[in-house]
Formats: structure tokens, C-alpha cells, sequence
């Protein structure tokens, strides 16, 4: 019995009583949460237009018997004709006018995120590392401990002996 008190007093000095601080895992749970975010896009369209041709005039007095007129989309032409008639003519000149107008379109888009309920560990980094002196005391904690089963289990083994004979049989 004597042992088995020096025994303790050994374990109880090789743990010893240090003040630690236990950098503990934090957890934080996130509750249902609803996200809506829109998002406006704007497109440009390339349309055409038609556009409109202001009016010209345009006049000639001639001692001739030939008129010609021009302006930037026609040509005219008129004469008389020997039997005293009046021959007109009037021609287009060919063109495309078309005029090109970006136009912009907005496109709105609703998305919607759902986060649920989770657990999200984090763990925190240590400041420094352990010093010799503190590993030797966690590790020697735990060979106290079984130091001391196997000495009791040598000091009482009648009696485990004879407790684990009584089930068996």
C-alpha cells in the first residue's frame, strides 16, 4: 500500500498543475437564409432606321429647248419636242439610305441563393509551439496513468485472478 501512495504522489508531480489556455475549436451554425440578387444586363441591338430625305427644289428658266435638273437623289429632264410637244423626264438616282442605331435593351435577372442550416468548424492556430517541459507533461500524464493500472493490477492479481475464475466458471 505504501508503493501504491508513492505511486500517486509521482503521477500527481508529473502532471503537475499549469496554468493553460485550451485554444478551442469554435462552432458557428448558420440559420435558413434567403439571397436575392438581381442583376440588370443591358444589350445593344443594332436596328435600322429609316430616314427621312428633306425636300429640294430646285427651278431652271431656259431660252432652250432642253432643261436639265439635278439634285442629290433625282435627275429631271425635259424638252420640246420638234411637233411642239413637251417630253418630261425624270429619273431617281439608285440608293440605300439606311441608318444603323444601336438600341438598348436591359435584361433583368433575378437569382436567388439558399444557404442552410450548417456547422462550420474553425480552427484556431496555435500562438507558438509546445515547449519540452509541456509535451513531456501531456505525454507523461498518460504513462502515470497506465504505471499505475499495471501496479495495481500486479499488487491485486489474487484477487482479478480469482474475480475473472468466478464468471468463467
Amino acid at each position: 500500500m505504501k508503493a501504491l501512495l508513492y505511486i500517486f504522489i509521482v503521477a500527481i508531480l508529473l502532471a503537475g498543475c499549469s496554468p493553460c489556455k485550451h485554444l478551442a475549436e469554435t462552432q458557428e451554425q448558420m440559420q435558413d437564409t434567403t439571397h436575392t440578387e438581381v442583376v440588370t444586363k443591358t444589350y445593344f441591338v443594332t436596328d435600322t432606321v429609316r430616314v427621312e430625305i428633306p425636300a429640294q427644289t430646285a427651278e431652271r428658266t431656259t431660252a432652250d429647248s432642253v432643261s436639265r435638273l439635278e439634285n442629290d437623289y433625282a435627275t429631271s429632264e425635259a424638252r420640246i419636242n420638234p411637233d411642239g410637244t413637251l417630253y418630261h423626264d425624270l429619273k431617281t438616282k439608285p440608293q440605300d439610305i439606311p441608318k444603323e442605331v444601336q438600341t438598348p435593351v436591359q435584361r433583368k435577372d433575378s437569382v436567388v441563393y439558399r444557404y442552410k442550416y450548417r456547422d462550420v468548424v474553425k480552427t484556431v492556430e496555435a500562438e507558438r509551439e509546445l515547449t519540452w517541459w509541456q509535451k513531456t507533461q501531456m505525454y507523461g500524464f498518460w504513462v502515470t496513468i497506465a504505471a499505475l493500472v499495471v501496479c495495481l493490477c500486479i499488487a491485486n492479481r489474487q484477487r482479478i485472478i480469482g474475480f475473472i475464475m468466478k464468471k468463467l466458471i
